[in-house]
């Protein structure tokens, strides 16, 4: 007599199958959030710093309000190298100014705007024309400051500065 059913290994062998195939599309949805969390958070900086170059250009100063100090000891090991090229980077403490981000005419940040608390805002380094995002944009494993390397990559600018 054959039997007319399923047999547990059978079974097994299927619901392994599903659980491999949920596992690789959970993690590729991650991976995809990271991803979109990292390029948006790179356009914001980017388009800022054309803003602000451009506000310079026509100008002759930058659209800042105040001169901060920020102290790298309060920023992760992993992420302070960020601030490498900031004169003042071996002390520890380099100096940034505030964007004045109506000054600017910026209107829509996602970001910088205070609106996540006192440290959202975005600075400014007129020594190395770098903005910086004071608070930290977690996205995957890294919390990004500036743009790296990694940054610029996703959203395809040519010209690392």
């Amino acid at each position: 007599m054959k039997n007319k059913g399923i047999t547990l290994l059978s079974l097994l062998v299927t619901i392994l199958i599903m659980l491999i195939l949920t596992s690789t599309i959970i993690i590729s949805y991650d991976n995809i959030i990271s991803d979109v969390q990292k390029r948006d958070f790179a356009r914001e900086v980017y388009t800022l710093r054309q803003v602000v170059l451009d506000y310079e250009f026509m100008n002759g100063s930058y659209p800042i309000k105040q001169e901060i100090s920020l102290n790298l000891n309060n920023i992760d090991v992993a992420s302070q190298s960020q601030f490498s090229n900031e004169p003042g980077y071996e002390s520890g403490s380099i100096i940034l100014n505030t964007i004045d981000l109506f000054k600017a005419g910026v209107d829509r940040l996602n970001r910088g705007t205070k609106d996540l608390g006192d440290d959202d805002y975005y600075a400014f380094s007129t020594a190395t024309k770098t903005i910086y995002y004071i608070k930290g944009q977690k996205a995957g494993d890294n919390t990004y400051y500036t743009l790296t390397e990694e940054l610029y990559k996703l959203i395809d600018i040519k010209d690392v500065e």
